[in-house]
C-alpha cells in the first residue's frame, strides 16, 4: 500500500507550528504582562494591546488574560466589547491555520474527517459555540473549526456566542483589580462547571438526533 507523502506545503506548516509550541514553552506571560503594565494609562496602550492579541495565538497564551486586562484598563461596559471584537480577532489566525493544514489522508486527514463530522451533526455555530463554552484551549477549537470547514461567518458569530460568558467573567475580574497581576486572573471552578454544562446542554438535541438515526 502507497503510504501518501505530505505535500511541502503542509510540512511547512507543520514546521512552523512546532516553532510556535517552542517559543511558547519559554515565552514568560508573568514578564509580558509586568512589562505592559507601565504603559496601561498611556496613549499607546490600544496599539500595545493590538499587538498583544496579534501575538497571542503563537505563544497560546489563555484569552482570559488578555480580557482581564483589557478590563482592567477600561472598565466593564467598555471592556466588554472590545475584549469581545479581541476575541474574534485573536482566533482568526488558528481558524485560518486549520484550513491550511487539513488534510484527506493520514493523521492530519482523520482529524480533519472527525471536525467536518462534528460540526456536520451539530452545525457551524452551534459546534463552534458549544466548544468556546467548555473550558477547552481557544487554539485547539479554532483550528477544529478551519479544519472542518466552518463558515468564517458561523465561526465569527459562534466565536462571539461562546466567549460572551467567559468575557465578562474575565472583563469583571479585571475591572475589579487594584494592581493588574495574573495570579488574579482565574474563573471560579463553579462558573467554570456552570458554562461547561450550558455548552454540553446545547449539544443534546443534534446527539439525540445523531442516537436516533444510528
Amino acid at each position: 500500500m502507497r503510504v501518501p507523502v505530505p505535500s511541502r506545503r503542509r510540512l511547512l506548516g507543520l514546521a512552523a507550528l512546532l516553532a510556535f509550541v517552542a517559543v511558547a514553552a519559554v515565552a514568560s506571560p508573568a514578564r509580558t504582562f509586568d512589562a505592559v503594565r507601565g504603559v496601561i494609562d498611556s496613549p499607546w496602550f490600544p496599539v500595545v494591546l493590538v499587538g498583544l492579541y496579534a501575538v497571542r495565538p503563537f505563544l497560546a497564551w489563555p484569552v482570559m488574560l488578555l480580557s482581564a486586562l483589557v478590563g482592567y484598563r477600561y472598565g466593564l461596559l467598555l471592556g466588554v466589547p472590545v475584549a469581545l471584537v479581541g476575541a474574534v480577532a485573536t482566533s482568526l489566525l488558528p481558524f485560518y491555520a486549520g484550513r491550511y493544514l487539513s488534510a484527506e489522508s493520514g493523521l492530519l486527514g482523520r482529524a480533519t474527517a472527525g471536525s467536518a463530522g462534528y460540526f456536520e451533526h451539530t452545525g457551524d455555530v452551534r459546534g463552534v459555540t458549544a466548544a468556546r463554552l467548555a473550558p477547552t484551549p481557544a487554539e485547539a477549537v479554532s483550528t477544529a473549526a478551519g479544519a472542518g470547514g466552518v463558515t468564517l461567518p458561523a465561526f465569527a458569530l459562534g466565536t462571539l456566542a461562546g466567549e460572551l460568558p467567559w468575557t465578562v467573567v474575565a472583563v469583571g475580574i479585571g475591572a475589579s483589580l487594584d494592581h493588574f497581576t495574573i495570579s488574579a486572573v482565574h474563573a471560579d471552578p463553579l462558573v467554570v462547571a456552570a458554562l461547561a454544562a450550558v455548552g454540553v446542554a446545547t449539544l443534546l438535541g443534534p446527539a439525540y438526533a445523531w442516537w436516533r438515526d444510528r
